[in-house]
């Protein structure tokens, strides 16, 4: 049951010591999801246009604030133009829409929208995303929303997959809306919207989630009731994550009935200790920027040298494939610092992004392919472990050679929707997949 706190799985912190080797052993397959600009999703992409529909009804919301009309974009406007000042709304407000003719998604109408959310300073912010709501009527208390994180694409505004047809995760919606599902896809904070994306920074990624929900139920016939669904990939596995956990506090009116988190960029402090050395070292200088800019005591000059603050900025320049070639062939003792990973406040931000550490009422699957090279199939088994000691309804899938990060994917994303539909409709009972002790 959540909130029971079984024993502690024996050899944890030896898994830590083993994994850290095989993270520079194994990631160096992480080039497999920099030329698409995504880190593995569902294969396809669309192309992105504009219409104009009628508000609709405003789903769920958590806060009083003065109600904030949004904004309906003409064709061929820009919809990424950020209202000078944000209103004075509650996060998960609608501000902004432009529909996606023609919709890449049969029997449904695709929408780009802005909405506002919160930063982890508490400023308010918005951020954008797409949104796919079904045609045809709804069904009795409304249509669930699978919100939907996507992986890693990038730092940079133009990065944002709602600029680039929505990026793979988009894909996934066709069977979504045969099931009758919303489909609501965060570009997070900072890519698409200004400021830098907090990249693998947990509450940041879970509350741009959580908010494309709340702002998908004031699109047109949006019809939209309080269940949920959360899914995500490689980063998306670690936004999702992040998004069922903040979901009880940030948005408590929604029902969360599961969360898939496939292949999740876990182990965050792992991942930052390992990463300068490979040759796909831009991860890390991701993840340093991305902290950085959620955290202003994470300075980045404490974690690197001063040529690796001077190269930093390389990371707002192009997408994955651009900030791994900014990075390769540099010597990670030139900009990093031996002891900045264990450098405070570096070394205690990095664990706290990794999620685990909070017991969800909604049960959650994870599904890793184990010949995954460029996120370490040890690295899930980690966050599994932690889950159980936590007292976490979790169920753990290994895959059996499934083609490696990106092949796996379709694979996950197959069985991860399969057992969400299940739960929302009942005909799935959540598996305890934790050793009895």
């Amino acid at each position: 049951m959540p909130g029971t706190l079984r024993p502690r799985p024996p050899s944890l912190g030896g898994w830590r010591v083993i994994v850290s080797l095989l993270v520079v052993l194994l990631l160096g397959a992480m080039a497999a999801c920099a030329d698409d600009g995504g880190d593995a999703s569902p294969d396809g992409t669309t192309t992105t246009a504009a219409a104009t529909s009628e508000p609709g009804t405003a789903g769920p919301s958590t806060t009083t604030e003065e109600e904030v009309e949004p904004e309906e974009v003409p064709a061929g406007d820009d919809l990424y133009e950020v209202p000078d000042p944000l209103p004075d709304g509650p996060h998960g407000t609608l501000l902004r829409y432009q529909e996606v003719t023609p919709s890449p998604v049969e029997e449904a109408r695709t929408w780009t929208v802005m909405y506002l959310s919160e930063s982890l300073a508490g400023e308010a912010i918005a951020v954008t995303g797409q949104v796919v709501v079904p045609a045809g009527p709804a069904p009795d208390g409304g249509r669930t929303t699978l919100a939907v994180a996507h992986g890693t694409t990038g730092i940079a505004d133009e990065c944002a997959p709602s600029k680039n047809g929505g990026g793979a995760e988009l894909q996934i919606a066709t069977p979504v809306v045969a099931q009758g599902w919303i489909v609501a896809v965060t570009d997070y904070e900072g890519l698409g919207s200004p400021g830098r994306h907090p990249y693998l920074v947990g509450e940041s990624e879970g509350r741009s989630v959580i908010d494309s929900v709340l702002a998908a139920g004031a699109l047109p016939d949006a019809d939209q009731g309080d269940q949920v669904a959360i899914a995500g990939y490689s980063q998306g596995g670690h936004g999702a994550l992040w998004a069922g956990e903040v979901a009880e506090d940030w948005a408590p009116d929604l029902d969360v009935v599961g969360t898939f988190a496939g292949a999740p960029a876990t182990e965050v402090d792992i991942i930052l200790r390992a990463a300068p050395s490979l040759p796909q070292a831009g991860f890390a200088y991701m993840i340093i920027a991305g902290m950085a800019e959620a955290y202003p005591e994470a300075k980045p000059d404490l974690i690197l040298t001063p040529e690796g603050v001077d190269r930093l900025a390389a990371v707002d320049e192009g997408c994955t494939s651009d900030i791994f070639a900014a990075f390769a062939g540099v010597p990670a003792s030139d900009l990093v610092r031996p002891e900045g990973p264990d450098t405070e406040p570096w070394a205690t931000l990095a664990i706290e992004q990794n999620p685990g550490r909070t017991v969800t009422e909604a049960p959650v699957l994870i599904i890793h392919s184990d010949d995954d090279g460029t996120v370490p199939v040890a690295l899930s088994g980690i966050l599994f472990d932690r889950m159980c000691t936590n007292g976490q309804v979790v169920e753990r899938r290994v895959l059996d050679a499934a083609g490696g990060h990106a092949g796996a994917a379709p694979e996950a994303f197959r069985q991860g929707l399969e057992w969400l539909f299940g739960l929302a409709d009942g005909t799935v009972t959540a598996t305890d997949g934790c050793p009895i002790a």
